[in-house]
């Protein structure tokens, strides 16, 4: 048995955990009554069986297990580390940087608008099993079976294995793997957009009013030139997710932007006009 499916008999056989708390209702991870034990479940183990919404940087040190009718969510950008076992079996809509620093099995739908780092163990639970990100970086191990959709950047240092169907819908690669950067290992039962896109619905979620957005040359050297909206925000993010340069778009487009200080490599631009948002793919070369 390798390490995930072994991690994973050893959670299910464990489900009767020593400690946990169970959501009571909808409301927020930080407000004890959302909670039955009318506390924070900083260290226990919580289990979610309501709409639970993550309000401000987080350490999951506890186990979380999301229940198939509970979600759990983040409206606004902010970072979350998982430092033990999270399940989940129904929904996580997530906004900002995930960082996977102990195991995260994901059986049903993972909605990530951000960067998600995989420092340890992902496993995908099943053929149904979903996971939509903008942005991945995986350092660690995934397997499993399931689809897992990435509209910008990719990178796998780590290994890839088992029944998993990954589909970066911006590729800038030509042969398999279709991994914008990958020095790790992929196993040869790893497929490359086999359901199809398996991403239009998270892509149109994004693109709102900023449809003719652009954003070039590709590659640019010295200067990018951006077609957007006056009063947009443009955040240029680098391939693990870290913002290297943001600023504010005013008067009449198109905008240059200088960006000889910038490193060469593949980065994300992240754009946004109220709750609009867009992530167009750029790349650096000197």
């Amino acid at each position: 048995m390798n390490h995930g499916l072994a991690c994973l008999a050893l959670v299910v056989g464990n489900a009767a955990w020593a400690q946990t708390t169970t959501s009571v209702q909808n409301g927020d991870w930080s407000d004890p009554s959302t909670w039955d034990c009318n506390c924070v479940p900083e260290v226990v183990d919580a289990v979610v069986v309501h709409q639970v919404r993550i309000a401000g940087n987080t350490f999951l040190f506890q186990r979380v297990h999301v229940m198939p009718v509970g979600s759990l969510v983040m409206d606004a950008f902010f970072s979350v580390a998982i430092m033990d076992t999270v399940i989940n079996d129904g929904l996580m809509d997530l906004i900002g940087d995930i960082d996977v620093d102990w195991a995260l099995f994901n059986n049903a739908t993972i909605h990530i608008e951000g960067v998600i780092h995989n420092d340890a163990l992902l496993v995908m639970g099943g053929p149904d099993a979903l996971l939509t990100t903008d942005n991945i970086g995986n350092y660690g191990t995934i397997e499993g079976e399931g689809r897992i959709c990435v509209v910008g950047f990719s990178e796998n240092t780590g290994t890839i294995q088992g029944q998993i169907d990954f589909c970066d819908l911006t590729p800038t690669v030509s042969s398999s793997p279709f991994i914008d950067v990958n020095t790790g290992t992929v196993a040869g039962s790893v497929t490359f957009c086999e359901a199809g896109s398996c991403g239009p619905t998270h892509v149109a979620t994004r693109v709102g009013g900023l449809a003719e957005v652009r954003i070039g040359p590709v590659p640019a050297q010295d200067v990018l030139v951006v077609d957007a909206p006056s009063g947009a925000s443009i955040a240029l993010r680098d391939a693990i997710g870290n913002t290297v340069r943001s600023l504010l778009l005013q008067g009449d487009g198109p905008f240059l932007i200088e960006v000889t200080q910038m490193s060469s490599g593949a980065y994300v631009a992240e754009i946004r006009v109220g709750a609009e948002r867009r992530m167009l793919r750029l790349l650096i070369e000197r």
